[in-house]
């Protein structure tokens, strides 16, 4: 069954789904805005057919509620970049929209198959770092780079936060650029988040503590190790880390719920607990500025 689609969207991310969606078996692509790097020969959104299957929004956050609310009025599947809104009041309109799928791609990390099944942290150290860059600057670095490690601190522990305590330095715009957070859980695991979009060079790192050893992650290296409490040597050990392409698998689960075999893989209300967060993390960040 092949399956209609459009990437509504522009830029880095706009470019690389649809790279990615027309290399998909299955898939036929017959719309990309501002199609960098794929062919010219796409038309514009503006005469997309109205029979499509399912639409990638992949445009700035500012814009995400307002381009795919009418989208998924219309009863259109939609993969939508993360967060899936720049405010939890504004991505409530959203809300009742079953549909859709938000693309917090770090969940489907291949490194993170490194965790056995079932594994619950009782406490992670995130660093997420990027040189400084144009790209995802409509938004603060919570909402750009830590809205990735807040959402796997939600998913990795299946616990709600109840306390957070944060720091942020605004540098080159006028929110926060550089943050520093302490997060708690309902259930009591504690988790630390750094994240800099103005570092010299990009990192993204996470150690899972759990009750045997932990697990030291590099998730953009692709490479694991474990470190187990009875070694006396505690030598980390290598962990294999499978092959494979985490957007590939994202438009994989995303494809399948289209098809109605299986659930939406990261449905809004899962996406709006992560915007919440962020929110309650910014709140703090701007209230104890170093600036």
């Amino acid at each position: 069954m092949s399956l209609k689609g459009a990437v509504v969207g522009c830029g880095h991310m706009g470019a690389l789904h649809a790279r990615k969606l027309l290399a998909h078996p299955g898939v036929i692509l017959v719309g990309v805005v501002d199609p960098a790097g794929v062919p010219e020969d796409l038309p514009e959104l503006a005469r997309l057919p109205t029979d499509l299957d399912f639409a990638v929004v992949a445009v700035p956050t500012a814009r995400h509620v307002a381009i795919s609310l009418p989208l998924a009025q219309a009863g259109l599947p939609l993969l939508m970049e993360k967060p899936v809104a720049a405010s939890v009041q504004e991505g409530q309109a959203l809300a009742q929209n079953a549909a859709i799928s938000v693309n917090h791609i770090e969940r489907w990390n291949p490194t993170l198959a490194a965790l056995p099944a079932g594994f619950r942290p009782r406490y992670l150290r995130a660093e997420r770092l990027s040189p400084w860059g144009a790209r995802g600057t409509d938004v603060d670095v919570v909402l750009d780079l830590m809205i990735h490690d807040l959402d796997l601190v939600l998913h990795l522990t299946g616990e709600p936060v109840h306390d957070v305590r944060a720091v942020g330095v605004p540098v080159r715009t006028r929110g926060v650029d550089i943050a520093e957070v302490w997060l708690e859980t309902a259930g009591g695991a504690v988790a630390t988040l750094t994240a800099s979009r103005v570092s010299r060079k990009p990192v993204r790192q996470l150690r899972a503590v759990g009750t045997d050893g932990y697990f030291s992650l590099d998730l953009r290296g692709r490479t694991a190790a474990r470190v187990n409490y009875q070694d006396d040597e505690l030598a980390a050990q290598p962990v294999p880390v499978p092959p494979g392409d985490a957007l590939e698998a994202v438009h994989r689960d995303f494809l399948a719920a289209v098809r109605g075999e299986r659930s939406y893989p990261v449905p809004v209300g899962e996406a709006l607990a992560v915007v919440a967060l962020a929110e309650r993390v910014t709140a703090q960040a701007q209230g104890r500025s170093w600036a």
